[in-house]
């Protein structure tokens, strides 16, 4: 969840106005703070290469005839250089309390417009409307590859690799693990992406920029709930769906690898007992699984083993969710939903933030079998 006090708390569970703020920086220099933001949408999602993506219009007073409207490279929201904080401030009778929502890169600006008055006989700019595309900090490592193939100098810690190829912070949100399988970092478009990614799948997990601008590890085992939503008189969910789906649960795990000489080796786990054998009424569903970390048999054993007992301990679906907006939310939270028909625990996977008093929300539930 992002930064937040109790009172917050009590205000979002009520009646609540809010307004979303930019600040724009070049490097670490704040050039411009608090501009007006309209007909914006944030989108996050789990599984998405660079994880948020938005767009908006930045409103600008001119105060002395100058135009914030860019012009290549330069000016202060040129995509170029500029990086922008969305902050969204809620506002509750007296109280009144600001969330920074990220900070993100400008990819585009797809418009920008000045509008012009006479003052004194002269024509002078007297405000600017700017249309800005932007994205996940992410994207910088997504834009900034390997110029040639690279080994990872030490293989003894995962974060230790995700500094050096990012450049980033790193939050320590999961237990580290030795590096595997010797990669070798491919020097292609969105290489360096991908190998955050491989180094995250190391550690059972799914590595995404959080709000705060750092690299986290949001683990495939779901935790404890940080957050709630309710339904009843009071609630803030609006409406929930949900989805059945076998096409997912596999009762036999074929593994598929080779040892660092190329020789095959071959792994297979089903189910033994229970109302998923293969020789029962839902029949045989077979997963074929590989990977270049698995070198020897005892590890091919225990990672078939592995992806089986994900299979059938818990079919996974999706919930979708439409709730009075709540800034806290961010992908990889997990959050419980409860006062509908059976209680509901599932990871945050999308979230569609905008002007309106709404949001949307996409939860994946684990259903036991």
């Amino acid at each position: 969840m992002r930064q937040h006090t109790d009172d917050l708390l009590d205000a979002l569970a009520g009646s609540f106005t809010r307004r979303v703020l930019v600040n724009v920086f070049h490097g670490t220099d704040r050039v411009a703070t608090d501009l007006a933001f309209e007909s914006w949408s944030l989108e996050s999602d789990l599984d998405s290469a660079v994880g948020t993506s938005g767009s908006g219009v930045v409103v600008y007073p001119s105060v002395s005839g100058e135009s914030l409207s860019p012009e290549g490279t330069k000016g202060v929201l040129s995509p170029f250089r500029a990086r922008v904080e969305l902050v969204m401030e809620v506002s509750a009778g007296g109280f009144r309390e600001r969330v920074s929502l990220g900070l993100f890169r400008v990819v585009t600006v797809p418009e920008a417009r000045d509008y012009t008055a006479d003052v004194d006989g002269v024509s002078r700019v007297v405000s600017s409307r700017v249309k800005i595309g932007f994205a996940s900090l992410a994207e910088d490592v997504r834009r900034r590859g390997f110029r040639f193939p690279e080994q990872p100098p030490q293989t003894d810690s995962c974060y230790r690799e995700l500094r050096r190829i990012t450049g980033m912070p790193v939050l320590e949100s999961v237990p580290d693990a030795a590096i595997s399988g010797n990669p070798t970092w491919e020097a292609k478009q969105g290489g360096r992406l991908d190998a955050v990614q491989k180094l995250a799948d190391q550690m059972s997990a799914t590595a995404v920029v959080n709000s705060a601008g750092a690299w986290v590890l949001v683990p495939d085992e779901q935790g404890e709930p940080v957050a709630s939503l309710h339904l009843g008189e009071r609630g803030t969910v609006l409406d929930v769906g949900n989805e059945i789906d076998t096409d997912t649960v596999y009762n036999v795990v074929v593994g598929q690898f080779e040892d660092d000489d190329r020789n095959p080796i071959y792994a297979i786990a089903e189910v033994e007992a229970g109302d998923l054998r293969p020789d029962s009424l839902y029949l045989e569903t077979t997963r074929y699984y590989s990977s270049p970390f698995v070198k020897t048999q005892e590890a091919a054993e225990s990672a078939v083993q592995a992806i089986l007992a994900l299979s059938t301990g818990a079919q996974v679906y999706d919930v979708p969710i439409q709730c009075h907006i709540n800034p806290l939310i961010e992908v990889g939270d997990v959050v419980s939903l409860e006062g509908w028909v059976r209680p509901l625990v599932g990871r945050v996977v999308k979230v569609t933030l905008g002007d309106s008093a709404l949001m949307n929300v996409t939860l994946s539930v684990r259903r036991a079998l």
